[in-house]
């Protein structure tokens, strides 16, 4: 879920006095009716100091008033003191995760984990049926590449949102409010984009699993964690065209390219519904389609099903445009077709495009070079083979390259020279 700041929706009758409460919380439930904010800190505050500070209604509404401001961290701080006075004002926070939630966001956002661990704790202590606490402590668990842990907040997390669904969905069918249905309806696909950052952060963690196994055994039984962990995610959103490429990438990486092609037709089917349903903008299906064009076109080109890849690669590009990806993989697979000419003409207009980073120019050159190569034009592959060095001057191979063309053209002197450099640096 993203950092952004969640805004507590309060509910209806804020001002529900209870016979028992104090005068003094009676006017801090006053001011907050009245939209008095801070008033309603001050007084707390001063209740506070002036012996009621072992009173858990005190610290629960002074909590509110900062929510209703969002000032998150003392409403955190001010719940957790209630709730640690009398447990039983839990039930009334519900409502109020986020303060919990938004509060530890801050904490990661400055590199204090360990606080926000803590803070995510606690609120999943209060409100245990909120999904996004555990998907926040994967997250942590993730950078600092505490994968096992990682994978069991993400797998707890979807297990609480599926949870709330079955509650969702039956609060729904039950509705007779369109407007409360709506936030029901909110709240479902909450819920469902949930699961989906859950299950994709888990298959990426797997994915590299699968990629750094050199044992079969365990690569097949990582291979079959994958699809059922995706299998599972794409029940509950079938139109995610994340988790279907995730799993795609898991069919390439294992060689069922015609699972992979499966996969991507369904992404791109699931895509184009969400538009017809209104609920993909069109400039956004463009990129999701792009993206899975992409891998798409990779995939044909794995198969050595070249003109299938180039065509896909073609689509990928009218909906992307020219990105360095997109441009790179269709000179490959010229190249690799033997259409040099194409390739050469897709690679130049690649190492002449704005805003690449030194080692994508590097490789954009690179490719110039063998194109020239195999054209058999060896002035123009030694220019590119030196601008390529510009990018990328520990290259050794650049070297060898260089120094091969120069030996072709009959300049042995700086054939030798560029040997002896690209030996220096292996």
């Amino acid at each position: 879920m993203n950092l952004a700041k969640i805004v507590v929706t309060l509910a209806a009758g804020l001002l529900i006095v209870a016979g028992c409460s104090s005068p003094a919380v009676t006017g801090i439930k006053v001011h907050i009716q009245n939209g008095e904010y801070q008033d309603a800190v001050a007084l707390a505050d001063s209740v506070i100091a002036n012996g009621e500070g072992s009173n858990a209604e005190v610290w629960y509404w002074k909590a509110r008033a900062y929510s209703m401001m969002h000032v998150w961290d003392e409403a955190a701080v001010s719940f957790v003191k209630a709730y640690e006075l009398d447990p039983l004002t839990a039930a009334q926070m519900t409502s109020y995760w986020p303060a919990f939630y938004n509060t530890a966001a801050g904490y990661a956002s400055e590199g204090n984990n360990e606080d926000a661990i803590s803070m995510l704790e606690t609120g999943s202590q209060i409100v245990p049926d909120r999904p996004e606490f555990d998907q926040m402590l994967g997250d942590i668990a993730l950078k600092e590449q505490k994968y096992d842990e990682a994978i069991e907040y993400f797998e707890a997390s979807v297990d609480l949102a599926v949870a709330k669904m079955d509650e969702l969905r039956a609060s729904i069918e039950a509705s007779q409010d369109p407007d409360y249905t709506e936030q029901l309806e909110d709240a479902m696909d909450n819920m469902v984009h949930s699961v989906v950052l859950s299950t994709y952060n888990t298959g990426a963690i797997l994915e590299n699993r699968y990629i750094n196994c050199e044992d079969e055994a365990e690569a097949e039984a990582i291979l079959n964690e994958a699809e059922a962990v995706y299998g599972r995610g794409i029940e509950i959103d079938p139109s995610s065209a994340d988790l279907m490429t995730g799993l795609a990438e898991f069919y390439i990486l294992s060689q069922q390219f015609d699972k992979a092609l499966a996969i991507y037709d369904s992404a791109l089917s699931a895509i184009d519904a969400g538009v017809e349903e209104g609920w993909i903008p069109e400039e956004d299906a463009a990129e999701m389609r792009g993206e899975v064009l992409l891998t798409r076109g990779f995939t044909f080109i794995e198969m050595e099903r070249f003109d299938e890849g180039i065509a896909a690669l073609e689509e990928c590009r009218a909906q992307m445009g020219d990105t360095y990806q997109v441009l790179a993989m269709i000179g490959h697979a010229n190249f690799v077709m033997e259409n040099y000419d194409e390739s050469l003409a897709v690679m130049t207009q690649l190492a002449e495009t704005e805003g690449l980073t030194n080692e994508q120019y590097a490789n954009a050159w690179y490719m110039v070079y063998a194109n020239h190569i195999r054209l058999e034009r060896d002035n123009d592959a030694l220019q590119a083979i030196q601008n390529a060095i510009q990018y990328d001057g520990n290259n050794a191979d650049y070297y060898e390259y260089m120094a091969q063309t120069y030996s072709t053209l009959g300049r042995n002197s700086q054939a030798i020279e560029a040997m002896a450099k690209s030996q220096s640096l292996r």
